[in-house]
């Protein structure tokens, strides 16, 4: 492998794993008669479970063992819950554009505090393409439609929205944070099964009928996207945290992708013209990094 191959690899990797992600709502749309919460546990314990027979089958088990930074391990599994649960909250109660728009503010947190936090080189390049992004998530969510809307159903979408945002952001500092004591999959591994821990009690409120009924699509959910975060997770451990936040931005984008091709939602030209944008703020930040995305 070339020194180009391996330098272009991790940023391959956010971008297909966030490219993964953009498929939860369709995923979401198959599922019927479960809470959020329900959802998101059997994501999580499908997805626990793959992770956890791959490592068998290869022998990999060793590198699960908890050594240094304890804590931010379940630091981190408390994140990823907090960020499910707040941000399918906040669909619910402000709509899907509303949560988009606050879940991908978050690459704002990660810019503010990631150079203090993790000491990184704080880059004043970061600025343009942060910018451009910022812009494309509020072309995709339209706010001059949603922000005449301020019922209290709408304020609480509002509150959950911004606390996705900023758990989200917290997340990727994690993440980032912990890249040399433990693997990308390790990490997975337990931000899934502490997680797990968070959200058991929406769990125990599965009827048996319902859980059968949807077993077939809950239980494709939790492996696709469990593919999708440990590529992701081993993706972004090798970047700059900044950088690994505005490319994660490529995941909105995705998700209007499948939002118009298979669930047949209208696409709209500001909505185009966001996804333009964060395209061209990703490549932006991986060519200032050096990286030609081809």
């Amino acid at each position: 492998m070339s020194a180009q191959e391996y330098s272009l690899k991790p940023y391959l990797e956010i971008i297909t794993g966030s490219i993964i992600y953009g498929t939860i709502g369709v995923f979401l749309d198959r599922v019927q008669d479960m809470s959020t919460g329900s959802i998101l546990f059997s994501r999580l314990f499908f997805g626990f479970c793959m992770i956890f027979v791959y490592l068998l089958l290869n022998r990999g088990l060793g590198q699960l063992k908890p050594q240094k930074k304890r804590r931010y391990l379940l630091l981190l599994g408390l994140l990823n819950a907090i960020t499910g649960m707040c941000y399918f909250s906040s669909i619910r109660y402000s709509g899907v554009s509303v949560a988009v728009l606050l879940l991908y503010t978050a690459p704002v947190y990660v810019s503010l505090f990631a150079p203090s936090i993790l000491g990184e080189h704080r880059s004043s390049n970061s600025f343009f393409p942060l910018l451009l992004a910022a812009a494309g998530v509020l072309l995709i969510a339209r706010p001059g439609e949603i922000l005449g809307h301020t019922g209290p159903d709408f304020q609480k979408g509002l509150f959950f929205g911004l606390l996705s945002g900023l758990s989200f952001g917290a997340n990727i500092i994690t993440i980032r944070y912990l890249r040399d004591d433990y693997s990308g999959i390790a990490q997975t591994f337990w931000l899934t099964g502490i997680s797990l821990l968070f959200v058991l009690p929406s769990a125990l409120s599965i009827p048996a009928a319902v859980f059968v009924k949807n077993l077939d699509i809950l239980l494709l959910f939790g492996l696709t996207i469990t593919f999708a975060a440990v590529i992701y997770l081993r993706g972004i451990s090798r970047i700059r945290a900044q950088t690994g936040s505005i490319l994660a931005l490529v995941e909105p984008v995705s998700g209007i992708f499948f939002d118009v091709t298979v669930l047949k939602n209208p696409l709209y030209a500001s909505t185009f013209l966001g996804c333009v944008f964060i395209l061209t703020a990703a490549y932006i930040i991986s060519k200032r990094d050096g990286v030609g995305l081809k």
